[in-house]
C-alpha cells in the first residue's frame, strides 16, 4: 500500500478531476486526494468564545446535530467494543459534544478535541466537560499516551492533512485493549463511483456527487478513503482491525446535499420527497465504520 501522507507532501502532475470546490489527484495506487492543506500549526490553543453567535448555535443544534440516529449508532459502536461505563474516552473533533455527553451520561470519563473556537466553546459551556483546542498530532498530547480506553474520529479523517499521522497519534493514546472508532465516507460506495462515471462521460461538466465530496475550503474534505486504504492505515498505526464495514448514513439532512447538487431551492423542494422515498427503498451504504484495537495488556 502507498504511503498516503508522503503522496500528499509531494503532489505532482495534473488533477484527474477538476471540480468547482477542489482539484482531485489520483495516485498510481488509486488514492484520491486534493492538494489543499490547512495551516493547523497556526491555530491558537486558546478557545475564543466570541464567535459563538446565535446563528452559530442554531447551526450546531439544528444542522450539525440534526441526525439522532447517527448518534445512536456511534454510542452503540462504543458499547459493542468494550462498553462505556468506567472507561476513559477521547473524541477527536468533538464538534457540538453530543457524543461525549452521551458517554458521560453512561458513566465514562470524557475529553474532547475541537479546533473550531465556536464549537469548542459550545461543547464546554453546554455539556460541562473539558475540550482542548490542540490537534492530536501536537506534542502536547505525548504525556497522555496510553491513557484512553476509547478514542473516536467521527467524520474527521476525511478532513485532516495527513491521515496516517493522525491515526498514528490517535492510536498512541490507547490503553492496551483500547479501541479507535472511525466513521467516514467510503470511496467504494455508489456516490463516489457514480460521480466519477458522470464526470468522465460528460468531459467534466457533470461531476454530480464528487462536488459534494471534496472541498478546498478550510477543513473541507481532503481525501475519501477506500476500505482497503482504511485497513492499511489502521494496521500501519499498530492496531488490529476489529470491525470494518459499510453502512448507510447521511450526516446532514437530504436537502443539504440536494442544494449542492442542483443549486435551486425550488428544485430542492420538488425533489426532496422523492429523495426520501428513494433512500427508504434503496439504503445505499455510503459510509464505513472502522474499529481498530490496540493489542496487548
Amino acid at each position: 500500500m502507498e504511503n498516503i501522507d508522503e503522496l500528499k507532501r509531494r503532489t505532482t502532475g495534473e488533477p484527474k478531476y477538476k471540480l468547482s470546490n477542489a482539484n482531485v489527484f489520483v495516485s498510481p495506487g488509486g488514492f484520491h486526494y486534493i492538494d489543499h492543506l490547512d495551516p493547523v500549526a497556526e491555530i491558537s490553543p486558546e478557545i475564543d468564545g466570541s464567535g459563538l453567535t446565535e446563528a452559530e448555535v442554531a447551526y450546531i443544534e439544528k444542522s450539525l446535530q440534526s441526525n439522532p440516529e447517527r448518534l445512536e449508532k456511534q454510542v452503540a459502536a462504543a458499547r459493542r467494543h468494550g462498553g462505556i461505563s468506567g472507561r476513559k474516552a477521547l473524541d477527536i473533533g468533538c464538534g457540538g459534544g453530543l457524543f461525549l455527553a452521551a458517554l458521560k451520561r453512561e458513566g465514562a470519563e470524557v475529553l474532547g478535541i475541537e479546533l473550531s473556537d465556536s464549537r469548542a466553546h459550545y461543547s464546554k459551556t453546554k455539556h460541562g466537560f473539558e475540550v482542548v483546542k490542540r490537534p492530536i498530532e501536537d506534542a502536547y498530547w505525548k504525556g497522555s499516551a496510553g491513557s484512553f480506553d476509547i478514542v473516536t474520529l467521527w467524520d474527521v479523517i476525511e478532513h485532516v492533512n495527513y491521515p496516517q499521522a493522525t491515526l498514528n497519534a490517535a492510536a498512541a493514546m490507547l490503553t492496551p485493549g483500547g479501541v479507535l472508532l472511525i466513521d467516514t465516507p467510503c470511496r467504494d460506495a455508489f456516490y463516489h463511483r457514480f460521480g466519477e462515471l458522470t464526470y468522465r462521460s460528460s468531459g467534466g461538466r457533470f461531476p454530480t456527487f464528487l462536488n459534494a465530496m471534496y472541498s478546498a475550503k478550510p477543513f473541507g474534505h481532503k481525501q475519501i478513503l477506500s476500505l482497503a486504504e482504511m485497513r492499511s492505515l489502521l494496521e500501519t498505526a499498530g492496531l488490529e482491525v476489529a470491525e470494518l464495514n459499510r453502512f448507510h448514513e447521511l450526516s446532514f439532512p437530504y436537502g443539504f446535499y440536494l442544494k449542492k447538487l442542483v443549486g435551486s431551492e425550488l428544485l430542492v423542494k420538488i425533489l426532496l420527497p422523492f429523495v426520501h422515498l428513494f433512500f427508504i427503498v434503496f439504503p445505499i451504504r455510503n459510509k464505513m465504520l472502522a474499529v481498530g484495537r490496540k493489542v496487548g495488556g
